[in-house]
């Protein structure tokens, strides 16, 4: 038997992706695991797990001047995180308690 047009284990995942609707989801994990090199691990371990909906990240965190503080960062934060990832992601990031 004969093997013809041999593709790669990566492209068959990207297409089994692709065809589920998956690829969102797979998109907003990557973007959650991207904040921490965004903002640093430290800053990070001191926020809570972050999670996306409609593209809305919401970290929480513990105190109010530090909720204050990565306000000010926000756009820095959201063009970070979707340097990262190449392509948009994340639209708007909130910080709760």
């Amino acid at each position: 038997m004969e093997r013809r047009d041999a593709v790669t284990v990566g492209d068959v995942l990207r297409e089994c992706l692709e065809k589920s609707s998956m690829q969102g989801r797979l998109d907003e994990v990557r973007a959650c695991e991207a904040f921490p090199l965004v903002v640093g691990k430290h800053i990070a371990s001191m926020c809570a797990r972050p999670w996306i909906k409609n593209g809305v990240m919401t970290i929480g965190t513990p105190n109010a001047s530090l909720r204050s503080e990565l306000n000010m960062s926000r756009g820095r934060i959201v063009r970070g995180i979707n340097e990262i990832l190449g392509k948009d992601v994340v639209r708007e990031v909130m910080f709760r308690n």
